[in-house]
């Protein structure tokens, strides 16, 4: 924010960035762009996608903080795509900043900077004061040199696509980097299992158009039919029919890569089964829909990594739908088929006929703006699962031995107890 200045976090809800954009910054005369990730653990998948498709990574450590998982997180990303590290150590405006602890904790994973002797470069900025900020940019430039970064754009465009989402009157728009080439309007393309030809090509701001973009150039790119998940690749093809068959193709391995880990984990299941000793598994049915594709994935995968258990029972969350979008009817269909499926609706809404289908057919619809609320919420709806008492806390267990049936007072159960 602090270098484009503006203010992304500020319209973001609880004041963190949830979102993957991509921008350009100038400095010195020459243009730097950069992918901005958020910090949040939820979205480690972000910022892994983001460290694959960069040529450095700046790690933004906050002076008063130190290392948090989510810089560890970062750290572990740059170290399996093999890029280079530039510290920033932030907010050393502040009474409470301690630069050298930072550095130091750095120095535990193996992150030795300059200062220290090792040959990682670091800036010590504060955002909000703007200092230090040219300092770090130099730095960048700087790395770039060291690296000799080059890219052809006369070639067809290779990319990748950062995020997807829905708009209105528009259709799919994918949030593209362009890393090799040069792509145009009207050009065929294909991404991931969707393909489409460039109707247009909106700048970072979201005004400008552009007839063609090159290498490091972010661009939104109008005219997919269907959502590209975000990671993907986007590759010009020759022509309309290569890039629907090349489309066709990849739906096809995708359906057969998700019926080969079913089958996988079906198989795992039944031998856990006939090998005794499993606990009761009790799953939690989720819808989750989001404005974008990439936090669709990221709250989606955070969901699916929680669970709770006890010495007799396991809880887990089974995510039905996980898109980009407004909630709809069909959304509301598929969660009123499981009993207790709950929507929850990420930065987005639901239409009026969604709406009305979900009060007839009693489908809960939750509204989050922040991630870590919406975890939260379902981690104790888990812990009403697994121990449904008015505490949340695991009381103990008996087996019905006969039911009795006491007139006007309603049955009876004899219990024993375990």
């Amino acid at each position: 924010d602090a270098i484009r200045n503006t203010r992304v976090t500020a319209g973001e809800a609880g004041g963190i960035t949830q979102h993957i954009a991509a921008y350009q910054a100038d400095h010195e005369g020459d243009t730097i762009t950069f992918i901005d990730t958020p910090g949040h653990a939820a979205f480690t998948d972000m910022r892994e996608r983001g460290a694959n498709t960069a040529d450095m990574i700046i790690l933004v450590v906050a002076a008063d903080d130190s290392v948090k998982q989510q810089t560890a997180d970062s750290i572990a990303c740059a170290r399996q795509a093999a890029v280079p590290l530039i510290v920033a150590v932030n907010k050393i405006d502040l009474e409470t900043a301690d630069p050298n602890r930072v550095l130091a904790d750095l120095a535990g994973y193996e992150i030795l900077t300059e200062d220290l002797g090792g040959e990682v470069l670091c800036s010590q900025i504060s955002a909000k004061e703007g200092t230090g900020l040219d300092d770090l940019l130099s730095k960048v430039m700087l790395q770039a040199e060291l690296l000799d970064l080059k890219a052809n754009p006369d070639r067809d465009a290779h990319g990748v696509v950062l995020e997807a989402r829905v708009e209105k009157g528009l259709g799919t728009v994918a949030t593209t980097l362009i890393q090799r080439g040069t792509v145009r309007v009207g050009d065929s393309f294909v991404a991931g299992e969707a393909n489409g030809k460039v109707r247009a090509l909106i700048g970072f701001d979201g005004k400008t158009r552009y007839k063609e973009a090159g290498p490091s150039t972010p661009v939104s790119i109008v005219g997919i039919n269907g959502v590209p998940e975000a990671g993907d690749l986007f590759v010009v093809a020759e022509d309309e029919q290569t890039a629907r068959e090349l489309a066709a193709s990849r739906a096809r391995i995708a359906r057969e890569r998700k019926a080969s880990s079913y089958q996988s984990g079906l198989m795992q299941s039944v031998a856990g089964i006939f090998a005794g000793g499993q606990k009761e598994l009790r799953e939690i049915c989720v819808v989750v829909k989001a404005d974008v594709q990439g936090s669709a994935e990221a709250l989606a995968q955070s969901l699916r990594d929680l669970k709770l258990e006890n010495e007799e029972v396991e809880v887990k969350i089974k995510v039905l739908i996980s898109e980009n979008g407004d909630v709809t009817k069909s959304d509301i269909a598929v969660a009123s088929v499981t009993p207790g499926t709950t929507v929850i609706a990420f930065n987005t809404g639901a239409n009026a006929a969604a709406l009305e289908d979900a009060r007839v057919l009693d489908v809960p619809i939750e509204y989050y703006s922040v991630v870590y609320d919406a975890i939260e919420s379902v981690e104790s709806r888990m812990q009403e699962v697994l121990s449904p008492t008015p505490e949340g806390e695991y009381v103990g267990s008996a087996i019905v031995q006969e039911v009795f049936n006491i007139g006007g007072t309603g049955n009876i159960a004899g219990s024993k107890c375990q």
